[in-house]
């Protein structure tokens, strides 16, 4: 998502068997420095439950801004799975 000089950095995961070896801090820094030298500036979204993805987030810099409500759907509940299958 963009929105004027803002760029968001989005899906950055590691998979639990890899993490705690700074993989997701090296891809991090790597797309910021890329934005940065656009002229860009970077934003993220975090879900207030996930500690370790936040506390690494604050570590790197970025502070919280604002919090949004979000609702996730789960698939056997969504209204359009017979236009658009989830499976």
């Amino acid at each position: 998502m963009c929105a004027g000089p803002f760029r968001e950095i989005s899906g950055v995961c590691t998979h639990p068997d890899f993490q705690g070896r700074g993989l997701a801090r090296r891809m991090m820094m790597k797309l910021i420095r890329r934005q940065m030298l656009r002229q860009e500036t970077p934003f993220l979204h975090v879900m207030t439950a996930n500690d370790r993805a936040h506390g690494l987030y604050v570590r790197m810099g970025f502070r919280d801004y604002r919090q949004s409500v979000v609702r996730v759907i789960a698939p056997d509940q969504c209204p359009f799975e017979s236009d658009f299958p989830l499976r």
